[in-house]
């Protein structure tokens, strides 16, 4: 049996209330969690960047996106912390999504697993 997006979604914001500290509702939507996510974010750069780039770099998101996002920020006067919310989100989906095609359930031993 596969999981469904929404069971991944679910995963995502679990994952996400326990690494960011932050109360998420049962069956939150993506733009719920987008939205706490991204009020999670102001105050963690404003307050502990270093934290920020940490959590950045345990959740594999690219580097270059997100400067490019802080770039255009800063050119346009707009807030930098949904779009990279949105990264976060994706990135922990994508990364669910990987494990739940490639888990390997029914192999004989530990021997054949690797």
């Amino acid at each position: 049996m596969t999981a469904s997006p929404a069971q991944y979604l679910q995963e995502t914001a679990a994952w996400t209330q326990e690494n960011f500290e932050i109360s998420v509702p049962v069956n939150v939507s993506y733009e719920l969690l987008e939205e706490l996510l991204a009020k999670r974010l102001e105050i963690l750069i404003s307050e502990n960047f270093q934290q920020f780039i940490f959590i950045l770099y345990r959740t594999d998101v690219a580097e270059k996106r997100v400067k490019m996002i802080l770039e255009e920020a800063a050119a346009t006067g707009t807030d930098p912390y949904k779009p990279i919310a949105a990264l976060i989100i994706e990135r922990q989906l994508q990364k669910i999504t990987s494990r739940a095609t490639y888990k390997q359930d029914h192999l004989p031993d530990d021997e054949e697993r690797w």
